[in-house]
C-alpha cells in the first residue's frame, strides 16, 4: 500500500535527520496501481528540498529488488532461455516486447518528475541462482532474438558453448538496452544513475565500467558495497576499493559517484555496528557525492531481510555520515 500521509511522516523524519535525498522503489506493481498515487509522493519529496531517485525495482527481474515481475509472467516468451531452451526467472535484454516495456516504465518513471532514474543493479541471470537442476555449464541467453542478433553481429550461428564472444555480446547488448533507456531519460532532462555490483562479471554483469561511464546519457556512477555479500573480514579494504573507483571514473568523466551501505541482513553485534562506521565514513572521507543506506530504517519493513536490531543500524548510519 502507497500512502501519501504515511510517507509525508517519513520524508519530515528524514528531513529532521539531516539527510537530503531519498530513493522511491517503483515496481511494475507501483506503475499499474499507483502512478498518481507515486507522483504525489515524488512532489511531496521535491517539496521538502530531497534529491528524488526513482528505479525500477524489480522490473522484469533484471534489475535488483525483491519486488516480483508481473511482465515475466504475463509474456513467458520474453525470458532469458539456457542451451537446452528451458526459459529463466527474467526477461531478455534483446526481446523487443521486454524492451517496448522497458521503455513504458521509463516514460512513466521521468512522468513522476523526479531528479534522477537509477538504474539498480542491472544484469543477466545467473541459472545456478535457482533450484531448477541446471547443468553447471548452463548460461544465458540462447533465444531466437540473442541468436538472431549474434548471427547479425558476428556472421556465425551462437555457439552452443559459452565463449569469449558470448559474454563480450551478453555484456555488449546489456549496454546497449541501457543506453536505448538512458536517451528517454535524458531527453525529458532528468539524471541517470547507474549502479553495479562491485562484483560485476562477465557471467551476468557489467565488466567494463569505464565504458558505461564514457556513455553520453550517463550523470551518476554508483556500486553497493555490501560486505555481508562480497567481503571477507577486510571491510575497510573492501569499501576503500569501491570508493576508489566510482571516484576515479566520475573524476575521469565529469560524472557524480555515490556508495551504498549495507543496512539489510545484519546482526546485532558490536562489529557490525563499526562495520557500518567504517564504511560509511570511509566513503565520506573517500569524496564520494552522495552515501545512501539499503534501506532506510534497517529494513524493519522488509522482514525477510530485516537487521536483527534495525533502528540501531539507521541511527549508526546517521551518526557516521
Amino acid at each position: 500500500m502507497r500512502d501519501l500521509r504515511h510517507v509525508e511522516n517519513d520524508l519530515d523524519r528524514f528531513a529532521d535527520e539531516g539527510l537530503n535525498a531519498i530513493l522511491h522503489t517503483y515496481s511494475e506493481r507501483d506503475q499499474t496501481f499507483y502512478e498518481e498515487t507515486m507522483a504525489d509522493i515524488v512532489a511531496a519529496s521535491n517539496d521538502r528540498g530531497f534529491t528524488t531517485y526513482v528505479n525500477p525495482w524489480g522490473v522484469g527481474k533484471v534489475f535488483g529488488g525483491e519486488a516480483f515481475s508481473q511482465f515475466i509472467a504475463k509474456h513467458p516468451e520474453t525470458r532469458q532461455r539456457i542451451v537446452g531452451g528451458s526459459k529463466e526467472h527474467a526477461a531478455c535484454f534483446n526481446n523487443p516486447g521486454f524492451r517496448a516495456f522497458v521503455r513504458e516504465w521509463t516514460e512513466s518513471a521521468v512522468g513522476l518528475n523526479p531528479d534522477v532514474i537509477f538504474w539498480d543493479e542491472p544484469h543477466w541471470i545467473l541459472p545456478e541462482w535457482f533450484d531448477d537442476d541446471q547443468p553447471d555449464d548452463a548460461w544465458v541467453c540462447r533465444c531466437a532474438h540473442c541468436r538472431e542478433r549474434y548471427r547479425r553481429e558476428h556472421d556465425r550461428p551462437m555457439p552452443v558453448s559459452e565463449d569469449d564472444t558470448v559474454r563480450q555480446f551478453r555484456e555488449d547488448s546489456l549496454l546497449d538496452f541501457l543506453d536505448e533507456q538512458m536517451a528517454i531519460v535524458d531527453e525529458a532532462g532528468v539524471d541517470n544513475a547507474v549502479c553495479l555490483v562491485p562484483v560485476s562479471d562477465a557471467d551476468h554483469g557489467i565488466t567494463d565500467w569505464e565504458r558505461l561511464t564514457a556513455n553520453d546519457h550517463i550523470d551518476l556512477i554508483s556500486t553497493d558495497p555490501y560486505w555481508g555479500l562480497f567481503a571477507d573480514d577486510d571491510v575497510e579494504g573492501f569499501v576503500r576499493e569501491s570508493v576508489e573507483r566510482v571516484t576515479d571514473l566520475a573524476n575521469a568523466n565529469d560524472l557524480r559517484s555515490q556508495i551504498w551501505i549495507q543496512g539489510f541482513g545484519l546482526d546485532d553485534e558490536e562489529e557490525t555496528y563499526e562495520h557500518i562506521r567504517t564504511a560509511t565514513q570511509g566513503s565520506v572521507e573517500g569524496g564520494v557525492d552522495s552515501v545512501f543506506m539499503w534501506g532506510y530504517d534497517g529494513c524493519r519493513s522488509i522482514s525477510s531481510i530485516a537487521s536483527e536490531n534495525p533502528d540501531a543500524v539507521w541511527q549508526t548510519y546517521l551518526d557516521a555520515l
